[in-house]
């Protein structure tokens, strides 16, 4: 199944292509990987480095393109200023409905 996507242009006219949802599936796949050293029944200890990690895999799970290429976007948007990756962040944080 293709997914429905779009596009966004970011402050410094960068173009990007985001995907509009992430499915149950994948959203699960991304916190059971953040949280999968976590002992069932134990008391809930998280790093302050989960938030960062949380962002950048709804990033990488989100982002198709940046600048009209698929090939590393993610990595890619790594180097660019902060701003632009902030702004990306911004544009997909509700993909997770509330899961994040």
């Amino acid at each position: 199944m293709e997914k429905e996507t779009k596009e966004i242009t970011t402050p410094q006219g960068r173009k990007a292509v985001v995907r509009t949802f992430l499915t149950g599936r994948e959203v699960d796949a991304i916190l059971g990987d953040l949280f999968k050293d976590q002992q069932s029944g134990e008391k809930p200890s998280i790093p302050l480095t989960i938030a960062l990690q949380r962002n950048n895999k709804l990033i990488e799970a989100a982002l198709v393109s940046l600048d009209g290429a698929s090939e590393n976007a993610f990595e890619r948007l790594q180097d660019l200023p902060a701003s632009e990756k902030t702004f990306i962040l911004q544009q997909v944080q509700e993909l997770a409905g509330g899961n994040f």
